[in-house]
C-alpha cells in the first residue's frame, strides 16, 4: 500500500507558518486507531467553523450525528457528508464538493488533506491561506498557498447560515406563531391555487343555469335544435372542466393537509418529549387523550372542509348573478342564507360544552381501562372488580349520553339548513311565478334562479355541518394547547452553556421543592456540598424526599425555591442534553419499551457493537441468562417488560448505565430488586467502576453502603444528619438502642 504523504506545520514567526513534508516516520498517538476520537476531533473543528458563521453548536451534537451514520471504510467523502449532516442540524446549509484549484471564494471551508487530516481554512489573503491553529496566539496561522497545495486532496466542505437561521437570529421580539394555525402560511401558494380553482370552478358551474335559461327562453320558443346541441356541448364541457378542477383542488389540499399533519404531529411529539418532568396538572392519561383527539382535528381539515370554506366567498358571486337575472328575488336567498346560519352561531357554546364533558368522561374511562389492564392482578386480589365495573358503567353512560346530545345537535343543524334551503327554493319559485304573471319574468328565469339557489345555498348547508363539528375540533385544540404551552426543558429564547465534561461537584443553597403550591415542602435543604468523586449515601424513611432530591440533582425537577449548582454553575444554565449525557440516573422503577432487548439497551441508536451490549449485560449480571436464551439480544420485550422479573428489569437498568458511562451516578434504590448473591457480585464490580465518579445513592440496603464514605439522613425533606459513614451509622444504631 502506498504511504499517504504527511506534512508538518511549523510556526516560524508570530503566526506565519510553513508546511513541509514529513521526512521521518511519526509515532502514532495512542488514540490514532480509535474512530470516536477522530470523529470528535472533526466535530470540534466543524463546531468552530459554525461559530465563524454565527451559529453556536456543540461538538457533541455533531459527533452524535456522524457516529450514527453508516461507516464505509476510510472514504473521506462519506465522512465529509456525514459531517455535513451534523452541521445541518445546527441550521447550516452545507455542500461537499471536489475542486481543481484554489481560489479566494472557496473559503472558509473544511479542507481534506492527502494525509487524511482536516484543516479549517478561514480565508485567503494575497498569497497566504489563513488556517485555524490553536498553537498561535490568535488561533490563526498564515501558510503560503504553495506550501498548502501539494498536500491538498481537493475535497472541501463548505457551509453557510441558512436564511431561516439568520432571520431567527436578527428578528425582533413578537408574538410567536400558533403551533397549528401558524403552519398554514407555509402553504400560501397551495391555498391561493385552491382559491383560484374554486373561483374558476364556480364560474363554470353557472353554465348549467345559463343553459337552462337559454333553452327555456330561446331554444324552445324558436324550436332551434342546432342551438340546443351547441349549448349542450358548451354546458357539458363546462361541467367536465369543473369536475377536473375540483379533483385537482382535492388532491392539492390532501397533499398540503398531509404535510401540515406531519409537521403538527412532529411539533406535538417534540413538545411532549421536551416537557418538564415536574410539570404540575398534566396527568399521563390527560396527555394521552389530548394526543388521541388530534384525530378529530385531522379529519376536520380534509379537502371537503377546505373546499367548503373556499366556496363561501363565491356565494356573493352567485347572489350577484341572481340579482342580474331576477332582481329583487335575490333578497329571498339572502334571508334564507341568514336563517340557515343563525342557529349554528347560537348553539356553538352548547356544542363546545358538550365536547368538553364528553372528553372528560372519555379521559377518565381511558385511565380506568389502562389501570384495569396493567393492574389486573391487583384488581383481582383486592376484590376490586365491582368498583371497576361501577366506574366503567358510570363513565361510559355519561359519555354515551353526551355523545348522543352532540349527535342530536349536529343532526338538528344539518336538517335545519337543508329544510331552510328547500324552503328558500320554494319561496324563490313562488316570487318568480308572481313576477311571470306580471310579465316581468320568464319561465327560463325561474329555472335558472332555482339552479342558482342550490349553488348559492349549498356551501351554507355544508358550512352548518362543519360548524356542528367545530365544537369537537375546538375542544381537541384546547387540549393540545395545554401540551404545547407546557413548560419545556429548554426555552427557545435562551442560549445554554455547553459542557463536554462535568467534575461532579454539587452545591445546594436554600433549596425547596413542593409538588403542590399550597402543600408542605417535599425537600427543604438549606445548604449542602458534595465534592467531585465523593460517594454519598442518602438514607431516610419512605417519603422523606430521597427520590425527589435525586431528580433535582439530575435536572429532571427544578427547585421551587433556591439554587442547585454543579461545578460552580447553576444547573438550569447548562444545556439539558449535556446533563442527560453526563449524569446517569437509575430510578428504582426501571421502565422497558416494547421491542427487543437490543432495542432497550440501544435507546440512543448509537450502540452498534454487540460485544459492548454483552459486556454491559455481564456487568449487570444478566449475561448468562441472555446467552442461554435462544433469541439472545433479540429477546422480545413485551409491554412494560411483562415476562421479566423486577430484578431482571433492574439489571437492564444497570446495563444501560454501564453503556452510558457517566461521570456522575444518581442511584435510587439501585439494588432493591436484586437477590443477595447478585447484589454482592454487582457491588464488588462497582468497587472499581465507581472510582473517579461522583455517586449519590439513595438506599435502604446495607451491602451497597460499602461503596460510600459519606452518609446523609433525610427526615420530612430536611437533612438531619451529615457525616462520615461509620459515624452516622453508629449514631443511628445508638438511637435505635436508646429507643429499645
Amino acid at each position: 500500500m502506498t504511504q499517504k504523504p504527511t506534512f508538518t506545520l511549523t510556526i516560524t514567526n508570530g503566526n506565519q507558518g510553513r508546511m513541509a513534508a514529513t521526512e521521518a516516520v511519526q509515532p502514532k498517538a495512542e488514540n490514532a486507531n480509535r474512530p470516536e476520537d477522530r470523529i470528535m476531533a472533526r466535530a470540534k473543528l466543524a463546531a468552530t467553523y459554525a461559530g465563524l458563521l454565527g451559529v453556536t453548536t456543540a461538538p457533541r451534537d455533531i459527533f452524535d450525528v456522524v457516529a450514527a451514520a453508516p461507516q464505509h471504510g476510510n472514504d473521506p467523502r462519506v465522512e465529509a457528508e456525514a459531517l455535513a449532516r451534523g452541521m445541518e442540524t445546527a441550521g447550516l446549509v452545507t455542500q461537499v464538493s471536489r475542486v481543481q484549484g484554489i481560489s479566494k471564494d472557496m473559503w472558509p471551508a473544511l479542507a481534506y488533506m492527502t494525509s487524511g487530516q482536516v484543516l479549517l481554512v478561514m480565508g485567503q489573503q494575497r498569497g497566504d491561506l489563513i488556517l485555524y491553529d490553536t498553537t498561535c496566539t490568535d488561533n490563526r496561522a498564515m501558510v503560503p498557498i504553495s506550501d498548502f497545495k501539494p498536500f491538498f486532496a481537493g475535497l472541501v466542505l463548505r457551509a453557510e447560515a441558512s436564511l431561516k437561521t439568520v432571520a431567527e437570529t436578527h428578528k425582533t421580539d413578537g408574538a410567536p406563531a400558533h403551533w397549528f394555525w401558524g403552519q398554514f402560511p407555509r402553504f400560501r401558494r397551495q391555498l391561493i391555487e385552491v382559491a383560484t380553482g374554486s373561483f374558476v370552478a364556480n364560474l363554470l358551474a353557472v353554465a348549467v343555469a345559463l343553459f337552462s335559461l337559454q333553452v327555456y327562453d330561446r331554444v324552445i320558443p324558436h324550436q332551434s335544435e342546432a342551438t340546443l346541441w351547441v349549448l349542450a356541448a358548451g354546458a357539458g364541457l363546462a361541467l367536465l372542466m369543473e369536475a377536473f378542477l375540483k379533483m385537482a383542488r382535492a388532491r392539492l389540499m390532501d397533499g398540503a393537509g398531509r404535510q401540515i399533519e406531519l409537521s403538527v404531529q412532529d411539533i406535538l411529539m417534540r413538545r411532549l418529549l421536551g416537557m418538564r418532568s415536574d410539570t404540575r396538572g398534566q396527568a399521563p392519561n390527560q396527555l394521552f387523550s389530548a394526543m388521541r383527539e388530534f384525530g378529530s382535528v385531522r379529519e376536520f381539515f380534509t379537502a371537503s372542509t377546505i373546499g367548503t370554506i373556499a366556496d363561501i366567498p363565491f356565494i356573493f358571486v352567485f347572489l350577484f348573478l341572481v340579482a342580474s337575472i331576477a332582481g329583487n328575488v335575490v333578497w329571498v336567498l339572502v334571508l334564507g342564507g341568514i336563517l340557515m346560519l343563525v342557529p349554528g352561531f347560537f348553539l356553538q357554546k352548547k356544542a363546545i360544552q358538550l365536547t368538553q364533558e364528553t372528553q372528560g368522561a372519555s379521559t377518565k374511562s381511558s385511565r380506568l381501562l389502562h389501570e384495569a389492564i396493567f393492574e389486573l392482578d391487583t384488581v383481582k386480589t383486592q376484590r376490586a372488580e365491582d368498583r371497576v365495573l361501577r366506574l366503567w358503567t358510570e363513565l361510559n353512560t355519561l359519555s354515551s349520553v353526551k355523545s348522543s346530545e352532540q349527535r342530536k345537535l349536529a343532526s338538528f343543524l344539518t336538517f335545519w339548513s337543508q329544510g331552510v334551503q328547500q324552503a328558500t327554493y320554494v319561496a324563490a319559485v313562488i316570487v318568480g311565478t308572481y313576477l311571470v304573471f306580471a310579465g316581468e319574468f320568464t319561465v327560463g328565469s325561474i329555472i335558472a334562479v332555482g339552479i342558482l339557489t342550490g349553488r348559492t345555498l349549498g356551501p351554507l348547508t355544508q358550512l352548518s355541518g362543519t360548524m356542528a363539528r367545530w365544537g369537537n375540533v375546538k375542544g381537541a385544540l384546547d387540549g393540545l394547547d395545554a401540551i404545547v404551552a407546557a413548560p419545556q426543558d429548554t426555552a427557545e429564547a435562551r442560549t445554554y452553556l455547553r459542557r463536554e465534561k462535568l467534575k461532579g461537584q454539587f452545591e445546594l443553597r436554600d433549596v425547596m421543592f413542593r409538588y403542590e403550591d399550597d402543600g408542605a415542602p417535599t425537600v427543604d435543604i438549606k445548604a449542602m456540598l458534595i465534592q467531585p468523586g465523593q460517594h454519598v449515601a442518602v438514607l431516610g424513611a419512605n417519603g422523606s424526599g430521597k427520590s425527589t432530591l435525586l431528580k433535582m440533582l439530575s435536572g429532571l425537577y427544578a427547585p421551587t425555591e433556591g439554587r442547585i449548582l454543579i461545578d460552580g454553575t447553576e444547573l438550569g444554565q447548562i444545556e439539558p442534553r449535556d446533563l442527560r449525557r453526563l449524569i446517569g440516573y437509575l430510578g428504582q422503577d426501571v421502565r422497558l419499551f416494547s421491542g427487543t432487548l437490543r432495542d432497550n439497551l440501544n435507546l440512543t441508536m448509537l450502540e452498534r457493537d454487540d460485544d459492548r451490549l454483552h459486556a454491559a449485560l455481564d456487568f449487570a449480571g444478566l449475561g448468562p441468562f441472555v446467552r442461554n436464551h435462544h433469541k439472545g439480544l433479540d429477546l422480545e420485550i413485551k409491554d412494560a417488560g411483562a415476562g421479566l422479573s423486577i430484578g431482571q428489569r433492574q439489571s437492564i437498568g444497570w446495563a444501560r448505565l454501564w453503556l452510558q458511562d457517566p461521570a456522575i451516578c444518581l442511584l435510587d434504590e439501585p439494588t432493591a430488586a436484586l437477590d443477595q448473591r447478585l447484589e454482592a457480585t454487582l457491588v464488588s464490580r462497582l468497587q472499581d467502576w465507581m472510582v473517579g465518579r461522583t455517586a449519590i445513592i439513595a438506599t435502604h440496603r446495607a451491602p451497597i453502603l460499602a461503596l460510600t464514605e459519606r452518609t446523609l439522613v433525610l427526615q420530612d425533606g430536611r437533612m438531619t444528619v451529615d457525616g462520615p459513614k461509620e459515624k452516622v451509622l453508629a449514631h443511628l444504631a445508638g438511637q435505635k438502642g436508646h429507643v429499645a
